[in-house]
């Protein structure tokens, strides 16, 4: 206690000692002022840097770490902001993609039915589809009728079977309660019952024209269209043979690709009124006639025997 009471007094005089023995010692030895008091200079950098450091640290590190915190909400918010943004430029473009779609969709589709003098044409949209059946947004306020055809400009959809006021259900090539007269477009031949049909089966997407003389040449890539017999205008395209298959010795039945998927439609048209065009009653238009002459060959699993002569009379061969 008295050592230090002691210290404390005398420490300017300690200090004055300490200098004026530097000072004493710097004159003796010729020794610039500079380089004492540099290397006093060094001694007391080199003493309070620790002490600066954990200055440092203490005062900075909060004010980092709050500035750390803050930054990452703003990023965090800036990023959410970015996602929302690109969300909703991406359901705009798909808005937009859509709507080109649809234009370019209901413009092919008003020009056909504006270069269709022989129909009188009702377009509706379609409201659902479900198991072969859709279910379209017109009824007999719209002046629908069971049994009218329904088409687009690729091909024949199916016949309408339900007619309410406002809504109608139509039965399409892959429901059983469609039944379309139709024919070969190549050589104009029909099966014994006339009419294409489902095959039974939703899942296959097929249909069939059976009941087909075995002596009658019929083969895959054959296209299939609506007949003069039909609901609907003859020469309208229902589908493509995919394969004939041979029967119980008097018959053969050739399996039918649609050239209509109804699942991927979203309008349609209703034949209210039609006029048949005389040349597909008489025979294929000259155009369809150029692409069938253009296919070539058509690939058929008919008898390999010699075709006998069809002795049969004109109303038999034609009859529905």
């Amino acid at each position: 206690m008295n050592a230090g009471r002691t210290v404390s007094e005398y420490r300017p005089l300690v200090v004055l000692a300490v200098l004026s023995a530097l000072s004493v010692f710097s004159l003796v030895t010729g020794t610039e002022g500079s380089v004492i008091h540099h290397g006093i200079t060094r001694i007391v950098k080199v003493t309070s840097y620790p002490f600066l450091k954990i200055r440092h640290i203490t005062v900075n590190t909060p004010t980092q770490i709050y500035r750390s915190i803050a930054d990452y909400s703003k990023i965090n918010t800036q990023n959410s902001e970015l996602l929302r943004e690109v969300a909703e430029l991406k359901k705009n473009d798909a808005l937009m993609e859509n709507l080109r779609r649809e234009n370019v969709r209901l413009r092919k589709m008003l020009g056909f039915v504006s270069e269709q003098h022989r129909f009188a044409l009702k377009p509706v949209a379609i409201l659902e589809s479900y198991r072969g059946m859709l279910h379209i947004d017109a009824g007999t306020r719209a002046g629908l009728k069971p049994g009218m055809g329904v088409f687009t400009q690729d091909g024949v959809v199916g016949v309408v079977t339900e007619v309410g006021d406002f809504t109608s259900g139509v039965a399409t090539l892959h429901h059983m309660d469609c039944r379309i007269g139709a024919m070969v477009l190549r050589n104009r031949l029909r099966a014994y019952d006339g009419v294409v049909q489902a095959t039974g089966s939703d899942f296959s997407h097929l249909c069939a024209m059976e009941y087909i003389d075995m002596k009658n040449e019929v083969g895959i890539g054959d296209m299939i269209v609506t007949s003069p017999e039909s609901q609907f205008p003859a020469g309208l395209l229902i589908g493509r043979i995919t394969a004939v298959r041979s029967g119980d010795g008097l018959w053969k039945s050739a399996e039918i690709t649609p050239f209509v998927d109804p699942y991927r439609l979203d309008e349609v048209m209703v034949i209210i009124r039609s006029v048949d065009d005389s040349e597909y009653v008489a025979g294929p238009p000259q155009a369809l006639q150029q692409e069938i002459n253009q296919a070539g060959t058509v690939n058929t699993t008919a008898s390999a025997a010699l075709e006998l002569p069809d002795t049969r009379p004109v109303q038999e061969c034609y009859a529905p």
